[in-house]
């Protein structure tokens, strides 16, 4: 899974598209900047996932949003003719209706969602609708599902310290 941007650069209160976050959305980010729940992970935990020991790109877990991949490398790409798009480092979850993501650009992050993704027959517009993450239940099943993740990935890279494949 990709999310979207259409510069190498954070969109914060912005949406993809540019547009400002409708008006309870931007009041609940700034209350969720106050109290540092706009960046509920840490980098060294994002890392972790992004650089894994066992290489993997991908997995699913037992959490609410359970099916997680992951882009441990940005890249600009033609998505439409003669325009660029970037494709930043990102953990993306996904219900199979909405993707989540944990974007990485240079050594910041955001937390997203992207409403659009599962949309078959996508306008402009649709790539690029994804928006912070500002209500609190949203925050705490991202917050539960990269816990999961985490815990799964550590697992992993355990497991091939003890069995390396590549040995």
């Amino acid at each position: 899974m990709n999310i979207y941007y259409r510069q190498a650069q954070l969109c914060g209160r912005k949406t993809g598209n540019g547009t400002k976050l409708p008006f309870l959305m931007n009041i609940l980010y700034s209350l969720s900047a106050r109290n540092g729940d706009l960046q509920p992970f840490s980098m060294d935990d994002i890392n972790a996932v992004l650089f894994n020991q066992h290489q993997s790109i991908g997995c699913s877990i037992k959490a609410l949003i359970p099916i997680v991949g992951w882009r441990n490398e940005a890249i600009w790409y033609e998505l439409f003719k003669g325009e660029q798009v970037y494709l930043p480092r990102c953990i993306t979850f996904t219900n199979g209706a909405i993707v989540y993501a944990i974007v990485v650009i240079g050594d910041e992050y955001e937390v997203r969602i992207w409403p659009d993704s599962h949309k078959r027959e996508r306008e402009k517009q649709h790539w690029f609708s994804h928006h912070a993450v500002v209500y609190s239940a949203e925050l705490d099943v991202f917050k539960q599902s990269f816990k999961a993740l985490l815990k799964h990935i550590r697992k992993e890279d355990d497991y091939e310290a003890k069995h390396p494949k590549f040995g």
